[in-house]
């Protein structure tokens, strides 16, 4: 089977990525503590279901949320007080009803975006009320909201 990355050139996928990836869309990626996911025990990374919400200027750099299972009963509660459930009934791509965590932006750099994979989208109601939620979040600063656009 051929992937999309052998085919071309590194900035041809980051053109790709620029005019193909919209506010709202998730996609399952690989992250780690550099974009503020903390893995487990002997882990270096997980795989997280991420909603882009914006990206800085240049296109290089998503902002978005991600998507949990359940609620990490170990982080603090002002982390624990900024999620957000959200049903599998209204998205397929969603095994069971999970918590989109609202408490600050995590961050997904444009190269990585061959090995992302495209799950679908959040409606636009969904969206803008966990954008809203985001923008309230205590642990948010409207400086680094400003950099994705919002």
């Amino acid at each position: 089977m051929t992937i999309l990355s052998e085919l071309l050139e590194d900035d041809s996928i980051q053109d790709i990525a620029r005019k193909t990836i919209k506010v709202g869309d998730v996609y399952r990626i690989k992250m780690n503590q550099q974009n503020g996911i903390v893995p487990k025990k002997g882990d270096n990374s997980r795989h997280k279901f991420f909603i882009v919400l914006g990206f800085d200027c240049d296109g290089n750099v998503y902002g978005g949320v991600i998507i949990n299972s359940n609620i990490n009963q170990n982080v603090p509660q002002v982390v624990k007080d900024w999620q957000m459930p959200i049903k599998c009934s209204k998205y397929s791509f969603l095994e069971y009803d999970s918590f989109v965590d609202c408490s600050k932006l995590k961050c997904a750099e444009i190269e990585k975006f061959n090995t992302w994979k495209y799950l679908g989208f959040i409606e636009l109601e969904d969206v803008e009320l966990i954008i809203g939620t985001v923008k309230e979040s205590p642990k948010e600063t409207p400086e680094h909201l400003s950099i994705f656009g919002l």
